[in-house]
Parts: C-alpha cells; sequence; structure tokens
C-alpha cells in the first residue's frame, strides 16, 4: 500500500502567499479660494444658481442639480448698499502650534481669549494609517475623532464628527474650520473616540498639530456683486478659468418710459 503524505497548501493564507501592499488612498487637500468681482452695481443674481457658473467650460452644477465638482462652497453677493460681509474671506490668520497626541484616553484642549477671533482652523495629523494582516498584507486603516467647542464654561458641544478612512504610508493632514457663535474664552477640544493601536500591526497615531486664530477682514463691498469661490485644488491643475451667466445691472426706468421684452 502506498501512503502519500504531506500538508496541504494554496489560497490566500497557504505557505505560497506574497503579501501586498494596497496602495495609498489618502491625500493632504489644499483648497483654493478666489474672489471675483462681478459687476459695479446691483445685479438681479445668477441666472439659475450654481448651474450658472462655470470652471473651465464645466458647470458647477449639470441641468438636473447634480454636482460635477466635489469639495467646493459658493457665496454670492449681488451688490447692494446694506449686503452682509463674506466671513469665508481670510482675513488676519496667527497659527499656534501644539504638536500633542491624542488618545483614547487622553484629548486635548486649548483654550481661545481674543474676543476678535472669527473662526478657527483646527489642524489634524496623523503620521500613517494602515494595518497589517494576518497573512502580511498591508491596508487601509480608520480613527474617528471630535471637535468639541465650549463657549464661557457653558458645556462643551460636539462642533465635528469625522471618520477618517483609507490608507497612507506617510503623514496624513486634515483641516476643519470653526466658526465661533458664544462668548469667550472658548474651549477647543479634540477627542478621539476610536481605541488607540493594540499593537504593531496598526498605525494610526492621531495629533493636533496646531490651531489658527482667524479674524475675518468684514469688508462688504458695498454696490459691488461678488462671487466668493473655494474648491478642491486636486480637481485642477491650476486657478481654473471663471465665467458666470448673470442677470444683469438694475437700472431705474423712467415713469413714461415703456421697456421691450420682445429680445
Amino acid at each position: 500500500m502506498q501512503h502519500i503524505r504531506g500538508a496541504g497548501g494554496g489560497g490566500k493564507n497557504g505557505g505560497n502567499h506574497v503579501p501586498t501592499e494596497a496602495d495609498d488612498s489618502l491625500q493632504s487637500v489644499q483648497y483654493a479660494t478666489v474672489l471675483d468681482l462681478l459687476s459695479e452695481g446691483e445685479i438681479q443674481g445668477l441666472d439659475d444658481g450654481f448651474k450658472s457658473i462655470y470652471l473651465d467650460g464645466t458647470p458647477v452644477q449639470d441641468a438636473s442639480g447634480s454636482n460635477n465638482f466635489e469639495g467646493y462652497s459658493i457665496i454670492t453677493r449681488n451688490g447692494t448698499q446694506s449686503q452682509l460681509h463674506i466671513a469665508a474671506l481670510d482675513g488676519t490668520e496667527t497659527e499656534v502650534n501644539v504638536s500633542t497626541q491624542v488618545t483614547f484616553t487622553t484629548s486635548v484642549t486649548r483654550q481661545i481669549t481674543n474676543v476678535n477671533t472669527d473662526r478657527l482652523r483646527v489642524t489634524l495629523k496623523i503620521p500613517s494609517l494602515r494595518q497589517v494582516e494576518d497573512d502580511g498584507d498591508i491596508v487601509g486603516y480608520e480613527v474617528r475623532i471630535k471637535i468639541e467647542v465650549q463657549y464661557n464654561g457653558g458645556g462643551y458641544n460636539v462642533v465635528k464628527d469625522d471618520t477618517i478612512k483609507g490608507k497612507s504610508s506617510n503623514v496624513y493632514m486634515r483641516d476643519y474650520v470653526i466658526p465661533f457663535t458664544g462668548a469667550f474664552p472658548v474651549d477647543v477640544r479634540l477627542v478621539r473616540v476610536s481605541a488607540d493601536d493594540s499593537s504593531s500591526k496598526t498605525t494610526s497615531e492621531t495629533w493636533w498639530g496646531s490651531y489658527t486664530e482667524i479674524i475675518d477682514e468684514k469688508f462688504k463691498y458695498p454696490n459691488s456683486a461678488l462671487t466668493y469661490l473655494r474648491f478642491d485644488s486636486r480637481q485642477f491643475s491650476s486657478i481654473p478659468v471663471r465665467k458666470y451667466l448673470i442677470r444683469g445691472i438694475k437700472v431705474r426706468l423712467p415713469s413714461n418710459a415703456s421697456v421691450d421684452t420682445t429680445t
């Protein structure tokens, strides 16, 4: 009788598996901002909302209202005498280094005392985000954080709850802009909701890199029609050409005038 002895193999967990590493899926994001003057004098507004704004010839929204671009924000002013300033415009910025690790058991808090501060930009830093599986494959991972704000000792409220998911072999940074709406002093707390890494197979350290106090310019530009654009710079190789379809300047008509509406 012939006996055949040996060990089975094959499959992902077999001895012939060659570990692989997934491509990085997370990239630090930078945004470009543009302020365009559309008219000196009050206009009716955009002809059809964001469908009337073109970036490099492509409308921001298509005919059905779906977005052709991601990660953008738009603010318009029609050029009235009493129009509000655009708070999103960059003003005076003061960056403060934090460089402190945030863990599941230890949150990090900073207090803002400058009563002129309108917004705060919180910069989060993750040195590496990935997981090594049992078979040696290197894949993405995730970490969840929260940003909480307390005004003048009145108790904390969550203003950002975000899960960062993907793979990054290098430092990944993400910004969060928080408008201030209460009394000073303002306490800002960064919390790690996810459990800390329990072994060398996962890397997801979370650091509060810095924060930036922003004091808005508060320029109203009365009687000037404006459009403010903020967009993800990864979608363009350079600042895109902007075009706008607007309903034009409002003008007073004499009481005895007749208007031709046939064209």
